[in-house]
């Protein structure tokens, strides 16, 4: 496969990750996770620990089922290979509204995030075995 056909597909995945917000395709997370014990996830929403391909894809799914009208933008992703190993780095805006189903009630969500996801090529796949999202701090107008 050529260089160009790998950074395709990783920025492919990147997107995908992001696009189960709105299509709800919730298998396509576990396609895009490794799945062994090596895989590892720091949030930029609770739970703040480091988490396992299966706590990821559950607290994601978690998160995604709960929001309405997602919508995200990805801003200056740079894709870096290094052999079987890619690093991409992105900010990444999530929109939406986030719904409580026992309360009926609904909370606007907006913020943007730094985001890395390490990806490992497997075969002919690559597949994300670290992801890090660290909400962006407040700015103030000065």
């Amino acid at each position: 496969m050529s260089a160009e056909a790998d950074e395709e597909i990783v920025r492919s995945a990147v997107l995908s990750a992001f696009e189960v917000g709105r299509s709800k395709d919730f298998g396509k997370l576990a396609r895009l996770h490794a799945d062994d014990v090596r895989f590892s996830k720091f949030s930029d929403t609770a739970p703040y620990s480091r988490q396992t391909a299966r706590e990821a894809s559950m607290y994601e799914e978690m998160a995604f089922a709960n929001i309405s009208d997602f919508k995200f933008s990805i801003e200056n992703l740079k894709i870096d290979f290094f052999g079987d190993v890619a690093i991409a780095t992105f900010i990444v805006e999530y929109r939406g509204i986030l719904v409580d189903d026992y309360t009926f009630t609904g909370r606007t969500l907006n913020w943007k995030s730094r985001a890395t996801m390490v990806f490992q090529k497997r075969r002919d796949a690559w597949l994300i075995i670290h992801e890090h999202l660290s909400k962006m701090p407040e700015q103030r107008e000065g």
